[in-house]
């Protein structure tokens, strides 16, 4: 089967989304915002078969070659036959054929193909998602610490700005990002450890992208800012989130500020996946997660 592969564009929004609306997926690699950010590294290519979106990715060298859980209405014979088409271009190239990124909720349909493959738990890469509500008002006896650490924000920094996400401020942005890279020792091009260019990717692209976000300004200075995106429904996504740590409760102040201003009518949050980093873990359960979306890899014999 001949197939044309296109590159992904801020202009495949339309055509994106029309496939995604129809997949049942709370997990942000799905989303539009998240492969379009990422696409410097992972160079999807994409196209439609079985009235399903395909995305195959050459790793970039930052992970092995992959197809993602095909978006659109699915069953076992469309799996079937979408993998009938896709797998031989990946032998071609001398890649190990697998599927990544298939929600749980969709894990019994590659079950009940007649393909022989297993199944595996990606846990490192499953997406913590939370009540939104909860992180914007931060009630209840289990977000005391984070209610201090708002409150004391508030004392420390009474005249703090809060401002939406507009491209006259993306270059303070990037500032930011570029200061948090060099106070690490990273290197902002090593896009194993530096997200800068995926979020340049998106400030480049703003106006066609229907990304949301915001910022806070100290002394004149942006000092944190966060990216997000809203999927199907009533769920949001943060994707991309700075902030420079000699202020303190800052991390609390702007996911707060951020849910509140921009994603007042969101009913869950998807705060993305700790890649399996001890502290990051410990920061993503200390604002207690509903649950997590867990992710699984398909990868036939």
């Amino acid at each position: 089967m001949n197939l044309t592969w296109y590159p992904l564009t801020a202009a495949d929004l339309p055509t994106y989304n029309k496939y995604y609306s129809m997949t049942d997926s709370k997990m942000t690699d799905l989303t539009f915002h998240c492969r379009y950010a990422w696409d410097n590294v992972f160079h999807v290519k994409w196209t439609i078969l079985e009235d399903c979106l395909v995305q195959i990715s050459d790793g970039g060298g930052y992970s092995s070659p992959f197809m993602l859980m095909p978006l659109g209405k699915l069953s076992p014979a469309k799996i079937e036959k979408i993998v009938s088409a896709v797998r031989p271009i990946f032998d071609e190239k001398g890649w190990r054929f697998r599927i990544m990124g298939i929600e749980e909720s969709q894990k019994h349909i590659f079950e009940e193909t007649g393909i022989p493959a297993k199944l595996d738990y990606d846990e490192d890469s499953s997406d913590y998602f939370y009540d939104a509500e909860l992180l914007r008002t931060l009630a209840g006896k289990k977000y005391a610490k984070k209610r201090n650490h708002w409150s004391k924000f508030l004392r420390m920094y009474p005249d703090y700005q809060y401002e939406t996400l507009s491209p006259e401020i993306f270059d303070e942005c990037l500032k930011l990002v570029r200061l948090w890279a060099s106070d690490k020792g990273i290197d902002i091009a090593d896009t194993s450890d530096s997200d800068y260019y995926m979020i340049k990717r998106i400030f480049d692209r703003w106006d066609d992208l229907s990304a949301r976000g915001g910022a806070i300004r100290i002394d004149g200075r942006i000092v944190a800012f966060s990216i997000g995106s809203v999927g199907k429904k009533d769920v949001g996504f943060i994707h991309f989130e700075k902030a420079d740590i000699q202020y303190d409760g800052l991390y609390a102040a702007i996911n707060k500020l951020v849910l509140e201003n921009e994603f007042p009518e969101i009913r869950y949050v998807n705060r993305e996946e700790d890649l399996g980093l001890p502290g990051l873990r410990k920061s993503k359960e200390s604002y207690f997660p509903i649950c997590k979306i867990r992710k699984w890899r398909f990868v036939p014999a």
